[in-house]
């Protein structure tokens, strides 16, 4: 994941001063996750300005009525997928090079709750953001199973115990 100029910066529109936080940076859109379970996945076309938070040139109603998405939809991709000259994903590429990537999944806990998505993966954590502005740092020892989501074996009560700041510092390593 790209952590460029709008990633965990707050965001405000013309007349609401906390839209939410840039979780997530594409090439195009910026997706932004708001309180409760509201994300948004707002074009950066629409940025007017970018310092210490992100002003969207739109009044908040325009943001929720042009750009709110399910909390739960895939996030969009920053990386190239591999098309061939087709316009056909070529899957057996897309394998070798990112093979054990947990980029980008859903995370649930054992006792099936949905906890958030996997936003940076390092060689022993896994970040994720949840909803609320929540942040868990889970040891990659704790994940039990990937497949279409990332299972961790912890119940949802005991996944509070690595919740960190969404403003701390993201783990170094190798992202994903």
């Amino acid at each position: 994941m790209a952590s460029g100029k709008y990633f965990n910066k707050g965001v405000k529109a013309l007349d609401a001063p906390d839209v939410g936080h840039v979780v997530r940076e594409a090439e195009d859109v910026l997706v932004v996750f708001g309180r409760g379970d509201d994300r948004y996945d707002i074009p950066v076309k629409e940025i007017k300005f970018a310092a210490a938070n992100v002003l969207v040139n739109l009044p908040f109603h325009e943001i929720v009525r042009k750009y709110k998405v399910s909390r739960d939809a895939p996030l969009p991709s920053t990386k190239k997928d591999p098309w061939d000259s087709k316009g056909d994903v070529d899957l057996a590429t897309y394998e070798k090079k990112y093979p054990k990537s947990l980029f980008n999944k859903g995370v649930r806990s054992q006792d099936e709750e949905h906890l958030g998505h996997v936003v940076k993966e390092t060689d022993d954590k896994v970040v994720v953001w949840g909803h609320y502005d929540w942040r868990f740092d889970i040891p990659k020892k704790k994940v039990i199973a990937v497949g279409r989501n990332v299972i961790v074996g912890l119940d949802y009560s005991d996944v509070f115990k690595y919740k960190v700041s969404r403003d701390s510092p993201l783990p170094g390593g190798v992202e994903e």
